[in-house]
C-alpha cells in the first residue's frame, strides 16, 4: 500500500542521515544507500546535521535518477523560503508542532518530485526543519561540487581594472583541479585598507594591509610582554 511504501521510504532517508553522522568528516566519503544497496560518493565533504540531511537528499535523488529535478525545485522553493518572511517565520516556529509543519510542507510540496517531498517529511518528522536553510545550504554545496563549479571571492578596496583581473584569475587557476569551472565574484571591503583578500572554496589567502597591520600590532605586543 501506498502508506508503507512512504514509511519505508522514509525509514530509508532517516537510515541515511544515520550513516552520515558516523563517519561524515571522512573525504571522499561513501554512503552506503539504505534505499537499495548502492554506494554515492559524495563529490565533497560535508558536516554536522545539514551536512548529514544534505547528503541524504543527494544520495536518494541519485538513486531515483532525480537529481537534477530535485536540485531544480529545491532552488524554487528555497527562493521562496529567502524572499517570504511569513514562510520562514512559519519553518523556523519552535512552538509549533512537527505534525503541523508536516501538513503544510505536505501542501507546499504536492507538485514536487516525491523524492524532496519524502525527505520534507522526513524533516518535519525529525523536527529538523528549522534547520531547512543549512541543508539547502550544504545541499548546494554538493551541487556545485557534483557539476564541478569552484566558486571564489576576491575582496579589494577598490574595483580591479580588467588586467588585475586577468591576473587574479590566472593566480587563483592553481587552486582548482584542470576539469572544474572557476567563478569568482569581487567584493569591495574599505575595511581591509589596501591589497586583497581571495577565497577559493575552503581555503582564504589574506594579502591585505589589515592583517599586515595586525600581524604588526602582535608582534609589537609580544615584544612588549
Amino acid at each position: 500500500p501506498p502508506s508503507v511504501m512512504l514509511r519505508s521510504t522514509r525509514f530509508g532517508l532517516n537510515a541515511l542521515v544515520a550513516q552520515g553522522r558516523r563517519g561524515m568528516a571522512s573525504e571522499p566519503h561513501r554512503l552506503a544507500d539504505a534505499l537499495g544497496g548502492a554506494k554515492v560518493t559524495l563529490p565533497c565533504p560535508v558536516f554536522g546535521v545539514g551536512g548529514r540531511y544534505a547528503s541524504a537528499l543527494y544520495v536518494s535523488a541519485i538513486k531515483a535518477n532525480a537529481l537534477d529535478k530535485v536540485s531544480a525545485e529545491l532552488k524554487v522553493f528555497k527562493d521562496a523560503y529567502e524572499s517570504q518572511a511569513d514562510l520562514k517565520r512559519f519553518i523556523k516556529d519552535p512552538t509549533l508542532k512537527r505534525k503541523t509543519k508536516a501538513e503544510a510542507m505536505t501542501q507546499i510540496m504536492k507538485n514536487s518530485d516525491q523524492v524532496l517531498k519524502n525527505f520534507t517529511g522526513v524533516m518535519c518528522d525529525n523536527g529538523r526543519m528549522d534547520q531547512i536553510d543549512i541543508v539547502m545550504s550544504e545541499f548546494t554545496r554538493l551541487m556545485n561540487a557534483h557539476n564541478k563549479q569552484v566558486f571564489a571571492t576576491v575582496t579589494t578596496v577598490y574595483p580591479l581594472s580588467a588586467a588585475d583581473s586577468e591576473a587574479v584569475r590566472e593566480a587563483l587557476q592553481g587552486f582548482v583541479k584542470p576539469d572544474e569551472t572557476l567563478n569568482i565574484e569581487q567584493v569591495i571591503d574599505k575595511e581591509i585598507l589596501g591589497g586583497m583578500v581571495c577565497a577559493v572554496g575552503d581555503k582564504r589567502i589574506d594579502l591585505s594591509v589589515l592583517s599586515r597591520v595586525k600581524e604588526l600590532q602582535r608582534a609589537m605586543e609580544s615584544a612588549i610582554a
